[in-house]
C-alpha cells in the first residue's frame, strides 16, 4: 500500500476519456473530470475497471459517512469527461442527502470549478446536470443566501462569460494567470494551481471544435516546504485543448513572464490532450495536416529532468482507425519523452487483464511510482491504495 501521507496523482483507466484524482498529504482530493462507464465492456472489450469503487476507497466521509470529493473540475462538457456524473454524483441541496442517496454510493461535490462555456453548449444529459447544479449554487451566491458557503454548495467560475453573463459573480471567478491556493474553503501551503486557459478569445470559433479549445488547462505545482521556491513536481492538465489554445497558452504566459517567475509553463507529469489526438500538434485530419505546429512542439520542450512522463489516457493505440488516440501524435511525444516516458492508461499496467490507475506519488526527487500499486479488476475495485491523495490551494473567496 502506498504512504498516505504522500501527495499524490492517479490517472484512472477510462479507455477513450479523463478520470484523475489529486490527493494531498491532508487527505483533500481534486477530481478532475469523470468517465464512468457502466458497460461490462470498453470500446476495445476489455474488462472495465471498477473507477467508482475506487474513488470511494480513495476519498473521505465526512461525520455522517457521506463521501466527497473536496473539488470537482469538469475541464469541458464532452461525454467522455462527464460521463457518469449524473448518477454517481448527488446533485441538489446537501443538507437533502438522503439515507437512498447514502445507500447509491452518491457522492458530494463539496466544491465546483464551472467554466462558462458549459452554459453555452451543454449537449448530453450529464453535462447538462452539471450546468444545472451550477446554476443552482450560482443562484445562492446571487441571493446572498447563508448556506451558499456550505459543503456542497460551493462554486468557482473558471475563465470568461460568453453569451450568457456571470459578471456579479466576479469575486469568484478565477482566470487565466490566475494561481489558486484555496480548496474547499482550505488554505495549502505546499500545492497551487496555476490557470492557464480558457481565454476570452476562444469562445469565438477559431478552431473546428470551439469546446475543445475553451477546455479549462491548469497546472499543479507541488512544494515540498511553505518557504521553497522551487517546486518538487509540475503536472499539466489539458482537458482536451488543441493547438489552437496552447498557441494562446504560450504566447500570454511569456508575454507576463510567468514562465519564468512562476516556472508556468514547465512541467515532469503532461496529460496528453484530447486522448492523444492530433489537435494537440496541427488541425484533423491528420493525413491533411501532417507537419505539427511549432506551438505543441515548444509546449512539449517545458519538460523537466530526466525522465518526464506522458500520459496517454486512451485506448490502445494503434494506426488503423478511427482516431484518437492516433499514432502519429504518439510519435510526435515519444520523440520528446522517449518510449519508456509515454504511458498509456489502458496499456501500462494490467492485472487479469484489467487496466490499472497509473498512480504518482509526489516526493522530493520529484513523482514516482508507488512501491505497491493497486489490486486489480472490476470485481476488487478499490482494493490497494485507499485514500492518498490530497488537496490543492486556492486564490481568494470561498471555494
Amino acid at each position: 500500500m502506498a504512504d498516505a501521507t504522500k501527495n499524490t496523482i492517479k490517472f484512472y483507466p477510462v479507455c477513450n476519456g479523463d478520470q484523475s484524482l489529486i490527493t494531498l498529504a491532508d487527505k483533500t482530493t481534486l477530481l478532475v473530470d469523470c468517465n464512468i462507464r457502466e458497460s461490462a465492456k470498453g470500446d476495445d472489450d476489455e474488462k472495465l475497471y471498477d473507477v467508482h469503487e475506487d474513488l470511494l476507497a480513495s476519498i473521505q466521509k465526512d461525520a455522517n459517512g457521506i463521501p466527497f470529493v473536496d473539488v470537482f473540475i469538469l475541464t469541458h462538457g464532452d461525454q467522455d469527461h462527464c460521463r457518469g456524473y449524473e448518477k454517481n454524483f448527488y446533485q441538489g441541496d446537501p443538507k437533502k442527502y438522503s439515507d437512498t442517496d447514502k445507500k447509491n454510493k452518491l457522492i458530494r461535490v463539496d466544491a465546483m470549478w464551472f467554466s462558462p462555456m458549459i452554459a453555452e453548449e451543454h449537449k448530453n444529459d450529464d453535462e447538462q446536470a452539471y450546468q444545472k447544479e451550477a446554476e443552482r449554487r450560482l443562484d445562492l451566491h446571487r441571493r446572498n443566501d447563508a448556506a451558499r458557503n456550505d459543503a456542497g454548495n460551493r462554486i468557482r467560475i473558471v475563465g470568461y462569460d460568453g453569451n450568457k453573463k456571470y459578471a456579479d459573480l466576479d469575486k469568484m471567478r478565477s482566470i487565466p494567470g490566475d494561481i489558486v491556493t484555496r480548496f474547499n474553503d482550505k488554505d495549502q501551503d505546499t500545492f497551487s494551481v496555476f490557470i492557464h486557459s480558457p481565454f476570452k478569445k476562444h469562445l469565438v470559433a477559431e478552431s473546428p471544435d470551439k469546446k475543445n479549445s475553451t477546455s479549462i488547462v491548469f497546472q499543479a505545482r507541488f512544494k515540498e516546504k511553505k518557504s521553497d521556491t522551487k517546486f518538487i513536481t509540475l503536472a499539466i492538465f489539458g482537458g482536451d485543448s488543441d493547438h489552437v489554445a496552447w498557441d494562446t497558452i504560450l504566447k500570454e504566459t511569456k508575454k507576463s513572464g510567468k514562465d519564468k517567475s512562476e516556472e508556468a509553463l514547465n512541467w515532469d507529469i503532461f496529460l496528453a490532450p484530447h486522448h492523444c489526438s492530433w489537435s494537440f500538434f496541427n488541425d484533423r485530419p491528420q493525413e491533411n495536416n501532417t507537419e505539427p505546429k511549432k506551438t505543441s512542439s515548444e509546449a512539449l520542450d517545458y519538460k523537466r529532468g530526466t525522465s518526464p512522463k506522458v500520459i496517454a489516457s486512451c485506448k490502445k493505440i494503434v494506426v488503423a482507425k478511427p482516431n484518437p488516440p492516433h499514432d502519429a501524435a504518439k510519435k510526435q511525444y515519444v520523440k520528446k519523452v522517449g518510449d519508456d516516458n509515454f504511458w498509456n492508461t489502458t496499456t501500462h499496467i494490467i492485472k487479469d487483464d484489467t487496466p490499472q490507475p497509473i498512480i504518482f506519488e509526489i516526493t522530493t526527487q520529484g513523482p514516482m511510482k508507488p512501491k505497491l500499486t493497486e489490486g486489480s479488476a472490476k470485481a476488487i475495485g478499490g482494493a490497494g491504495l485507499g485514500i492518498v491523495n490530497s488537496a490543492s490551494k486556492y486564490g481568494s473567496g470561498n471555494i
